[in-house]
This record gives C-alpha cells, sequence and structure tokens, in this order.
C-alpha cells in the first residue's frame, strides 16, 4: 500500500473489511485498451471501462469487478463490458494517450469530483440522456446529484458519497475521565472551540504531561488530541463558513479570494494548534505515527481523526481500542461543513458508442447494483432508499458505531466543493498544498501571510487563463 503523504491525501478511498487501499497495483493484463472494437463471436457493442483515476485498482477489486463483467455480459445480448484496470500513477498519461489517439474509453470511472476537475473538459454532458428517457433521479440522495451538475452539464449519475465524520477514541477519553463527543447534530455547544479545549486534555507527552502543564515538552509526545491531515488544503478549509466554502475563487472564477477571513481563521487555528497549544501534530510528529506503519488513528496516538467514510476499511481493522464517530463541529460562523467525497463514472466527449455507455452506467448504479457496486468501491450508495440493506452489511463488519452521524453528515457537504473545478485546477491546487505545508513544517506560522502569497500566485493564474481565453 501506498502511504498518503501530507496535504497529498487522494479524495478517494475504500470503506469495507473486503477491501485495501486502492493504491499502487499493476494493471490487469487481461484488459484490451482497443475501446472501439468488439472481441466477441456477436455483433455485441463494447463497452471499455477505464478504472484508475480513483479506486478500483486493488487485486481483490479486480476480481470483484471481473464478476461484476461477466455477470453483466452474461445477461445482454447486445452490449458487453470490460474493465481496464490502469494503476493509479499511470491513470492520467494513459487516458489521455487513448483520447489523443483516437481510443477513448466508454466509461471513466469511479471518479472523484477532483479527477472530474483535473480533465474537466474531456467529460460529456448525459443531460440529454436524462431527459430523453425522463429518467427518474429523485431516489438519488440530493446532495450526490449537486455534486455532479455544473452550468452547462451533468457529469454523470451518482454512484456513491463518502461523509466526512470525527472518529475517536473511547479508550483515550474514559483514561482522562472526559465524556465522549455528542452524536446530537443539534448541539451547538460541539464548537471547534469545545475541539480543542477537548484535544488539549487528551495531549500527552512520553511523561504524561498535557500542555497546560509547565513540564509539558513537546518534542517528546506520546499522544496527540486531534489530527486532519489526511485531506487537501482547499478540503480541511471548506469547514470554516466561508460563503466561498471549499473554493479559492469568486463565483466568475475571476478573483483569487483564498485569504477571506475564515480561512485566515481556520488555517490560524491550525497553526495555533500545532505550535502553541500543540494538540495537533507537526509535520515531525505525523512521521512518528508512519515510522510505526500505521495511520494516524491506527497509531494510538491521535485522540480524535477527522476522515471520511472510506477511512472505515483504511484505519477501522483491528483496532486496539474502542472507537465511535462524531459530527464535526459547528465553525465560528455558526454554521457546519461536513466535507464530502463522491464517486461517478462519466463519458468522454470522444467516445464512441455513448449510448451503449449510458446504458452501462445506468445499470452500474440501479438499486440492484448499487450495493454490490458500492461494497467493491467503499461508498455509501447515493440511493436513499438502499441505506437500510446497507447500513445492515455495514453493522456485521462494524458493529456498534452511530450510523446516523455517518448519515446525517450528507445534508451538510461542502458547496462549492473543495475538489471542484477552478481555471487552472491543478496548479492552484498545489499552491493551496504547498501554502499548508508551511504551516505544518513551520516554516511559516503567520497563517495571513501564508494565505495573502496564496492569493497573490492563484490571482496571477487566473489573470493568465483569462487573458489567454
Amino acid at each position: 500500500m501506498k502511504k498518503r503523504v501530507l496535504w497529498r491525501a487522494l479524495s478517494v478511498m475504500v470503506l469495507f473489511c473486503l477491501l485495501l487501499t486502492a493504491c499502487g497495483t499493476q494493471a490487469n493484463p487481461a484488459a484490451s485498451e482497443d475501446a472501439n472494437v468488439s472481441e466477441t463471436a456477436g455483433e455485441k457493442t463494447k463497452v471499455v471501462i477505464f478504472v484508475g483515476f480513483g479506486t478500483g485498482t486493488d487485486p481483490e477489486q479486480i476480481t470483484r469487478q471481473e464478476e461484476l463483467q461477466a455477470l453483466y455480459n452474461s445477461t445482454h445480448d447486445d452490449i458487453e463490458i470490460e474493465f481496464l484496470i490502469v494503476p493509479h500513477d499511470e491513470a492520467n498519461d494513459r487516458y489521455l494517450a487513448m483520447l489523443s489517439g483516437g481510443n477513448a474509453p466508454q466509461l471513466v470511472g469511479p471518479n472523484g469530483i477532483a479527477a472530474i476537475a483535473q480533465q474537466f473538459d474531456s467529460w460529456d454532458d448525459i443531460s440529454g440522456f436524462i431527459e430523453a428517457e425522463n429518467y427518474d433521479t429523485s431516489d438519488f440522495y440530493p446532495e450526490a446529484t449537486q455534486l455532479l451538475t455544473y452550468p452547462d452539464r451533468v457529469l454523470g449519475l451518482p454512484i456513491g458519497v463518502f461523509p466526512s465524520m470525527i472518529f475517536y477514541n473511547k479508550d483515550m477519553f474514559d483514561a482522562e475521565g472526559i465524556p465522549y463527543p455528542t452524536h446530537d447534530y443539534a448541539d451547538e455547544t460541539w464548537t471547534y472551540d469545545k475541539l480543542r479545549e477537548v484535544a488539549i486534555q487528551l495531549t500527552k507527552d512520553k511523561n504524561g504531561n498535557g500542555p497546560d502543564s509547565p513540564d509539558f515538552d513537546p518534542k517528546n509526545m506520546a499522544q496527540w488530541g486531534f489530527d486532519d491531515s489526511w485531506i487537501v488544503a482547499r478540503g480541511y478549509l471548506a469547514q470554516w463558513g466561508s460563503e466561498y466554502v471549499g473554493r479559492p475563487t469568486t463565483d466568475d472564477y475571476k478573483t483569487a479570494v483564498a485569504n477571506n477571513p475564515e480561512w485566515v481563521y481556520g488555517m490560524q487555528w491550525l497553526s495555533d494548534g500545532i505550535w502553541k497549544d500543540h494538540f495537533i501534530p507537526d509535520a515531525a510528529g505525523q512521521q512518528a505515527y508512519y515510522a510505526a506503519g500505521a495511520d494516524p488513528f491506527g497509531s494510538n496516538m491521535i485522540a480524535m481523526f477527522e476522515s471520511h467514510t472510506w477511512f472505515f476499511a483504511e484505519g477501522l481493522n483491528n483496532l486496539p481500542f474502542e472507537y465511535d464517530i462524531a459530527p464535526i463541529p459547528y465553525n465560528p460562523t455558526g454554521s457546519r461543513t461536513a466535507r464530502i467525497h463522491a464517486n461517478l463514472f462519466a463519458i468522454p466527449k470522444a467516445a464512441e458508442n455513448k449510448e451503449a455507455a449510458w446504458e452501462v452506467m445506468k445499470w452500474l448504479t440501479a438499486p440492484e447494483q448499487a450495493v454490490e457496486v458500492c461494497m467493491i468501491y467503499g461508498c455509501i450508495p447515493a440511493r436513499e432508499s438502499l441505506a437500510d440493506e446497507f447500513q445492515t452489511q455495514l453493522e456485521q463488519s462494524y458493529p456498534g458505531l452511530d450510523y446516523d452521524v455517518m448519515y446525517e453528515a450528507i445534508q451538510y457537504l461542502d458547496d462549492p466543493h473543495h475538489e471542484s473545478w477552478v481555471p487552472e485546477w491543478s496548479r492552484v491546487e498545489e499552491i493551496m498544498n504547498n501554502s499548508v505545508s508551511l504551516i505544518y513544517s513551520g516554516e511559516e506560522k503567520d497563517a495571513q501571510v501564508v494565505l495573502d502569497n496564496a492569493n497573490q500566485e492563484i490571482q496571477e493564474l487566473l489573470d493568465e487563463y483569462w487573458a489567454s481565453n
């Protein structure tokens, strides 16, 4: 498994105990890269499904996708599907090569919002298919369809969603005699100030001293109260109540707003949590749990860890402590934003056989297949009608968790989304992620300075983009 390093976390990972992470595997040698030629004796239309931008490349996932492929092909006389599995670090180059070679795949996925943004201009609009047959989308969570809808196009039907929450170590709370975080979304006392207060109490050096002790040694740590390092910068900042939420530009994409007051506040909260209050591990502290071969929460060194439902399989198996989940806190504006990830399959503009691709997209997201597809890809099915069935399966693997916390989080998604498209998307992401790395490393601790510089760089990119368009 390839480790995710600071602020380079991908937006999608696997959710369930049956799966490992989707990084660093080899391509499926049986898959063909000819997306437009049928390989069967009949006249079936071929739909190649390109997998590699997100999850789906783990060996066990490949096996289960092959089973899904066999099921589809044995039950359809007019269309056949083939999963083309590409290692994640090769996916972007391979996809672009197929486009330039006139051999575009018919479907690409499962994609997160970041993958969609990265190749935004290559995806086709499916709204015509939806309108032509009056396709019923009412069963999908409105928040899920909202993430896939842009002013000029709809990019796919949602497979599933990955809401965020606070994973907390119950044993650490018990050891300090501290009440667990509330599970009640209406409890307005659960704020970032309250989280900070609790996290300081749960932070200890190796001599058992906390940050309030004169003997506290921040260079000799045993545990920290809070960690949110497995998310990109825009994802972290989306929670702080800005009118721009997770986007560092105005609505017209022409003015940079990365140094808006709410983001500056949130970034300074992070900086102070690392360097003044010491309840958040800095870059060096994070290496302590990575050196032990563990993720932040599984290291038993983090009392509260903020992440998404894809973390279930990534970090909740065989833990040596009791745990549960709690809501994201209220921010200083009095609002709550629980960032969310989502998965979909998209149709490239350059693809042939788009009508067949649409039929396969409908099949993959239909109620009969959606639970199985999400068990492969690690998402909560985007169909509300499947919630009870899906929770039953979850409880078999992760008994005792308050799943209402997970489902209610869907209502608080970040919009504009923290992975949404902006001009020069990849370069903007790099600027933002480098900025927060300065905070974690301690190279710069003043959030205003960091975000002012980021804002200037982003504005220069925007000016260049619009001057050339």
